[in-house]
């Protein structure tokens, strides 16, 4: 008989998270799934395989930001199934807010949660520092009740032993987030691609100010920005500003962004800190050399700490845009160093990847 598990993730956006929540749910043959999330979810998800919990308002609080209301309605919801359902449940947070982690220790379920970042370096370039400080104490104390702790990266698992006193229950385990991979070749155009949300962690503004110092040598370029965000109509002025907006195109929220990453020359990732980075993954896979900052975690497992691709400071227009110039000049290397990289993409699969993820679980059922 399969063993029951909640699968907790009260704010459903778009993004790589919703991927990862989807090919989990796709690929288990382990448990019984009830999923708690908003409205939202229903059309991304697959509800034939799954019992679908609907994060209904029950709460409102003027000027508390969206994602708190979610998570405190979110809590309301897991309890109330919980009370009604007397089976006994293994919880799943998707989300690294400590919600569900507050509703086990009442309920006396066991959970494991999902911590899909880098928590000091998330605290230290927050856009709010003092919203970030509140959530990472939070976290210093709640984690250490969940039962087991799931992270994407070997850099992110390092971050957390430095304040989960039972270092044994971190697990890293790659996104189950590749399909397959990709042996179909594409001509690339002169593109510079950048795919991610306009907020403070993607540092777009090193990006804007790496391209104006590249383009002075390599003015036929263009830059592609996929992505939305606060940061929007900021980072569009600094393009005027550095007078490179002709050559800067900001798509927007792109659904199908394959559709322009794998045309593009050169990938570049900005971020002052990321969990793993699946844009990464697109890029190699679909042979498109790629000029990350090294956060230290993610990218730099991914790009085999600079074995696979380019690795600069953050922070550093100036090394970042000298990163670009070598790259597209010297592409030939670049396109082995890719090739190097794609080599070892299985690690991605989202076959492999969701097997350990669900073994993981099952030692806590």
């Amino acid at each position: 008989m399969k063993k029951n598990l909640i699968l907790f993730y009260p704010s459903f956006e778009r993004g790589g998270v919703e991927k990862i929540l989807e090919n989990l749910i796709q690929n288990n043959k382990e448990f019984k799934i009830s999923l708690i999330s908003s409205r939202s979810a229903k059309k991304n998800v697959n509800f034939k395989k799954i019992d679908f919990i609907e994060v209904k308002e029950i709460v409102k609080i003027p000027f508390i930001h969206k994602r708190y209301l979610s998570a405190i309605n979110g809590m309301i919801i897991l309890y109330r199934y919980l009370k009604k359902n007397k089976k006994k449940f293994l919880i799943h947070s998707m989300q690294s807010n400590v919600a569900a982690i507050i509703i086990s220790i009442l309920k006396g379920n066991k959970i494991v949660i999902r911590n899909s970042e880098n928590p000091i370096d998330s605290f230290f370039y927050s856009e709010n520092k003092f919203s970030s400080f509140i959530s990472f104490i939070l976290k210093y104390f709640f984690y250490n009740f969940a039962d087991g702790i799931i992270t994407n990266s070997n850099g992110s698992k390092k971050s957390l032993e430095k304040f989960i006193f039972n270092k044994d229950k971190i697990k890293a385990i790659y996104n189950p987030y590749l399909k397959k991979i990709i042996k179909k070749k594409y001509k690339k155009r002169k593109y510079i691609i950048s795919i991610g949300r306009l907020r403070k962690q993607k540092d777009h503004e090193t990006l804007l100010k790496a391209f104006h110092i590249f383009s002075k040598k390599n003015s036929e370029y263009k830059l592609l920005i996929l992505g939305h965000g606060n940061l929007e109509i900021k980072l569009k002025k600094l393009a005027i500003d550095l007078k490179i907006h002709k050559k800067v195109v900001f798509k927007g929220w792109v659904k199908n962004t394959l559709s322009y990453l794998k045309f593009s020359k050169i990938f570049v990732l900005s971020s002052v800190y990321e969990g793993l980075g699946n844009v990464l993954i697109d890029a190699i896979n679909y042979d498109v050399p790629c000029v990350s900052t090294d956060c230290k975690s993610g990218p730099r497992e991914i790009l085999l700490n600079g074995k696979g691709g380019y690795l600069v400071k953050i922070r550093s227009p100036k090394l970042l845009a000298e990163k670009m110039d070598f790259c597209v000049g010297n592409y030939s290397l670049a396109s082995k160093k890719n090739l190097i990289a794609k080599k070892s993409l299985r690690r991605f699969l989202i076959v492999n990847q969701s097997k350990k993820y669900f073994d993981y679980l099952k030692k806590y059922n």
